[in-house]
């Protein structure tokens, strides 16, 4: 008894501890890919042009705020040499038969002093006034002079750093080069600047088709992960360590078919065209797909079958095919490639002329993303022949 205890127990501990792996895991990579697409989507196409942009103006921003700091490190070292520099100043003077009240306007003026014997209006040394001029004043000057610059320096990087990332010369002269309103780096920087610090970066260098796909495997793998939790929560719904590894990868893989289904045209969808999928709705997908796996098996299953039949279809006759093409904006000759047949067979099928094999049927609609029973019927054309306008006999008159 207490060994079948230990042993579940141990069970519990060790998918717990897989479960909150994955949920860690699956959630940063879900918000990495769900951000950057969401960012590269409302930017629009020059994404790429943009995020280089930000690139170059972070790089510059970087750099004046390394030198920032360098240069109030350099100040901080500047003043206190300088307050040494007065106190050396005042102590020369002192000693020199001076007050504190004659020095301080010197020390306040910041500019080069008399000559010592002028102020003390009598004749000095040439060695003390050497040392007034050069060791005490000049050093004390020296020094006030630095520190007037590094101020300078350090308002200027600081207007570099309060200023927009598109204010930058070297970003606004890339902006031109790629013809963007600059005002998009300003637009795109916050976000993508945040994603980067947090991990993201590689994702930006991704092109959007393989973003969408990481989005799509990592919600699968995230929706199976609930399914897996509430088993494991429910009283009596519990399954072997084995089912709660691979329900995640049956997710993923679940997620990815569902995925190509949809880009296929196989799958009805309200959120837009094939085409272009919105990332919330191949998200929602992507979840649905690992939550309801076996329901999505079984939709996946009879989507294949409209492919794959068994049973022995006719053919039928293309009365929409012609308006189908309208509307794609393709060309007898594009879809004879795409469906690897020979020209002259598909102008027939347009016209009318012959009926579609069961194959061509479905790769067409396929090809179109046009479902079969909207492009063809078992009911052949009319006899659209002219009639006949040979005069009838005139009847004969009675005798």
């Amino acid at each position: 008894m207490e060994t079948t205890e230990t042993k579940r127990i141990g069970h519990v501990a060790g998918s717990m501890a897989w479960l909150c792996l994955l949920y860690g895991a699956l959630l940063y990579v879900t918000v990495g890919a769900l951000g950057v697409s969401e960012l590269t989507r409302r930017i629009g196409s020059d994404s790429a042009n943009i995020i280089h942009m930000i690139e170059v103006a972070r790089d510059i921003r970087t750099e004046e705020s390394a030198n920032l700091h360098r240069d109030e490190a350099q100040l901080r070292v500047r003043e206190e040499l300088l307050d040494h520099a007065i106190g050396s100043f005042r102590d020369f003077g002192v000693a020199q038969g001076l007050a504190l009240q004659d020095l301080q306007p010197i020390i306040d003026r910041q500019d080069l002093a008399p000559r010592l014997s002028t102020i003390l209006n009598k004749p000095v040394d040439m060695e003390t006034e050497k040392q007034w001029a050069t060791v005490v004043m000049g050093a004390m000057m020296q020094l006030q002079l630095d520190i007037r610059q590094l101020r300078k320096a350090i308002d200027d990087r600081h207007a570099v750093l309060r200023s927009s990332w598109s204010a930058h010369a070297q970003v606004q002269a890339e902006a031109k080069r790629f013809d963007i309103d600059p005002v998009m780096v300003d637009r795109a920087a916050g976000t993508a600047t945040t994603l980067q610090q947090l991990g993201y970066a590689a994702l930006f260098a991704l092109p959007t088709e393989i973003l969408t796909l990481l989005l799509a495997l990592s919600m699968g793998a995230l929706g199976s992960t609930l399914h897996i939790t509430k088993t494991l929560l429910t009283p009596g719904e519990g399954q072997c360590l084995s089912y709660y590894f691979i329900r995640p990868f049956q997710g993923m893989v679940t997620s990815l078919v569902v995925f190509v289904l949809l880009k296929a045209g196989q799958l009805t969808i309200s959120a837009g065209d094939a085409d272009n999928l919105n990332i919330f709705f191949v998200s929602f997908a992507g979840i649905a797909s690992g939550l309801l796996a076996e329901e999505a098996y079984r939709m996946i299953r009879k989507a294949g079958a409209g492919i794959i039949k068994t049973d022995d279809a006719e053919a039928r006759w293309a009365f929409k095919l012609k308006a189908a093409m309208d509307s794609a904006s393709t060309t007898p000759e594009r879809l004879a490639a795409g469906i690897g047949s020979a020209l002259a067979e598909v102008e027939s099928w347009i016209s009318e002329a012959q009926p579609v094999p069961p194959l061509q049927q479905r790769l067409i609609a396929a090809w179109l993303h046009v479902p079969e029973r909207e492009l063809f019927t078992s009911q052949p054309p009319e006899d659209e022949s002219p009639p006949s306008t040979e005069a009838a006999p005139a009847p004969s008159m009675p005798s």
